[in-house]
């Protein structure tokens, strides 16, 4: 009998563990419910779908650790993907982020990281249906480009990762409609509280 209880309870772990291990899926693109980084855990969010007048154009999921803040988006833990289902050249990506990060901090903010932003351009590559690229900010070691896995490159600061994450999730965002889906059904963009993560504070 009680090896009976033994089995019934493992195999409810397992079919646990199963249910936690299910991925969101939009648009027949699946997409981890919990990607990891340097050590720390990273949740999906929301998924949100980019659409154009005749033709979709990518799906995208953003994942944090830690507690949304509109006014410091450089201070947690954060990744956005994105799968493509149309080819956009590198120099459209580059040029368009550069113009919206200009549109979501100060001047003197962007002049700050003018560095930064002539460093990034080379880590846009061109883009084909069905690729992915990622951002990932970890605080202390920086925002991560990544193109299908592959890392292109890594640029330090977080005024950097908030000037670069603001052109999804600032006040001022290439898409609104689109933010609201990415950051999830219960998302406050408004709530403002220091934000705890798991992994060594290194801010």
């Amino acid at each position: 009998m009680k090896r009976k209880t033994w089995q019934i309870i493992f195999l409810v772990t397992i079919l646990s563990g199963a249910a936690n291990a299910q991925a969101a899926e939009i648009n027949n693109v699946r997409f981890d419910n919990v990607y990891t980084d340097e050590g720390i855990d990273m949740v999906l969010q929301g998924t949100g779908l980019k659409s154009m007048i005749f033709f979709k154009a990518f799906v995208a999921g953003f994942y944090q650790n830690g507690v949304f803040d509109q006014n410091n988006i450089g201070r947690f833990p954060k990744r956005i993907e994105v799968e493509y289902f149309v080819s956009i050249p590198a120099h459209r990506m580059q040029n368009y982020t550069i113009d919206r990060m200009k549109a979501n901090v100060s001047k003197s903010e962007f002049e700050a990281i003018t560095s930064e932003v002539e460093r990034m351009r080379n880590y846009f590559v061109d883009l084909n249906p069905g690729d992915r690229f990622s951002l990932t900010y970890i605080p202390g070691v920086g925002t991560k480009f990544a193109h299908n896995d592959q890392l292109t490159g890594i640029i330090k600061g977080s005024d950097f990762a908030h000037a670069l994450f603001s052109v999804w999730l600032g006040e001022k965002p290439f898409d609104k409609r689109l933010k609201e889906q990415i950051l999830g059904p219960k998302s406050n963009v408004n709530k403002e509280e220091r934000v705890v993560y798991r992994g060594k504070d290194r801010l």
